[in-house]
């Protein structure tokens, strides 16, 4: 009797252990993209070229990712977003989860 509850249960707790890993991954996924947006918004802000910037954020951003850069007379920003795809053939079924991290800084003087 123990062994139909266990039956039934087990595919289910392993769809939520699937789901929480997934979750940490795009936690995992968000610190890379604001770390890379953070490492391209200091690139501008040293009055390096947008390239060189871009080229900086992509080494940090995850596989995929798409860079954006936006430059104001004083103030530059950048924007690193990427989609989450959910692991496994069981997950699959779920939409991506588009993560996104932004930063900006103050242009320096010289």
């Amino acid at each position: 009797m123990v062994t139909a509850e266990i039956a039934v249960a087990l595919p289910t707790l392993m769809v939520l252990l699937a789901l929480l890993v997934w979750m940490v991954a795009v936690g995992a996924t968000y610190v890379r993209c604001l770390d890379a947006a953070r490492e391209g918004a200091r690139a501008l802000a040293r009055n390096e070229s947008v390239a060189a910037s871009r080229a900086l954020a992509a080494e940090v951003a995850p596989n995929g990712a798409r860079i954006d850069t936006q430059a104001d007379r004083d103030l530059v920003r950048v924007s690193v977003s990427v989609a989450a795809r959910p692991p496994g053939p069981v997950l699959s079924v779920l939409p991506a989860i588009t993560v996104t991290g932004n930063a900006a800084s103050l242009l320096e003087e010289g």
